[in-house]
């Protein structure tokens, strides 16, 4: 078996909390699509990133990496597909992906800057325990913006300002990889139509998009508040030892069932956010018109 016989086709490189773990799902649930074992393999990852894994990673060469893909006997699948979003800001994803033999390609799903930090900052507080529960987003801000907290080693958090500024990543992107082989969308286009949007990837990379004719688009990952701390703080400890799979998923819903409430935490933050939306205008007029994008929602 040859590196192109597993390597993925497909990468969702970017962004977190622009709802790629949902996109992973529709795009994989192709029956000529084939997803990685975890929808974030976390393999071309930094060192100093708090998403590396020793025993997995571009470090080693690309063997340990083949054990993300359970290939189906017969066919090759026609896309092979991992989504790790924290990869559009990794300098090891940038060295290794454009050069994968599979001569990949990259998706980038853009999330207005203001609504991304925001999301990242209550997905990194409620459901983890790298930004303490105590931090308002306030706070959480300034310390982004003058360097003083760590975020146990978060670099999603720690670099959420500079992470939002999109045209200057995607810029490096485009340098390795050309423009040919990178689609842009927005979180926009994958919640007002998801049918729309995954017809056109699909065309892109070379699937039949009349599969999502009758595909019903089912929800991932979506935002939860628990209802109890410190029973998330155990759920965080004890998910960390568990292997991905149907029984893993099963304690998942049991837990979410008694610890959660659905959506995000309502936070006051109409002064943050109005500051966080005129930050990026700038940012978001370039990236408007280097990747042709309507990003007239971002302005509101």
């Amino acid at each position: 078996m040859t590196p192109q016989d597993w390597l993925p086709d497909l990468f969702i490189a970017g962004v977190p909390k622009a709802g790629t773990s949902a996109l992973h799902r529709w795009i994989a649930d192709h029956p000529r699509a084939l997803g990685s074992r975890e929808k974030e393999a976390c393999f071309f990852v930094d060192r100093d990133s708090h998403l590396y894994r020793a025993s997995a990673n571009v470090e080693q060469g690309l063997d340990g990496y083949k054990d993300q893909f359970v290939l189906p006997k017969g066919p090759r699948p026609q896309v092979i597909l991992e989504s790790t979003p924290g990869y559009a800001y990794q300098h090891a994803a940038l060295d290794h992906i454009p050069g994968l033999p599979s001569s990949p390609k990259c998706l980038f799903v853009l999330r207005e800057p203001a609504d991304q930090i925001r999301s990242l900052y209550t997905y990194f507080r409620n459901n983890w325990t790298y930004i303490p529960a105590e931090m308002r987003f306030a706070e959480f801000l300034d310390a982004v913006e003058t360097g003083s907290h760590g975020f146990g080693g978060n670099e999603l958090a720690r670099n959420a300002l500079q992470n939002a500024c999109y045209a200057d990543v995607l810029a490096r992107w485009r340098d390795r990889l050309g423009p040919d082989r990178m689609m842009v969308v927005t979180f926009d286009s994958l919640r007002d139509d998801p049918i729309m949007l995954c017809k056109s990837i699909a065309d892109w990379v070379g699937l039949d998009p009349a599969f999502y004719d009758s595909y019903d688009f089912p929800k991932e990952n979506e935002s939860y508040t628990p209802r109890w701390r410190l029973l998330q703080r155990l759920n965080i400890a004890v998910r960390e030892r568990l292997p991905d799979g149907p029984a893993y998923r099963k304690l998942r819903a049991v837990y979410r069932r008694l610890n959660t409430t659905p959506g995000g935490e309502k936070l006051e933050t109409r002064d943050e956010m109005a500051a966080l939306r005129a930050r990026f205008q700038g940012q978001n007029r370039r990236l408007a018109q280097e990747w042709d994008l309507d990003l007239s929602a971002w302005d509101c």
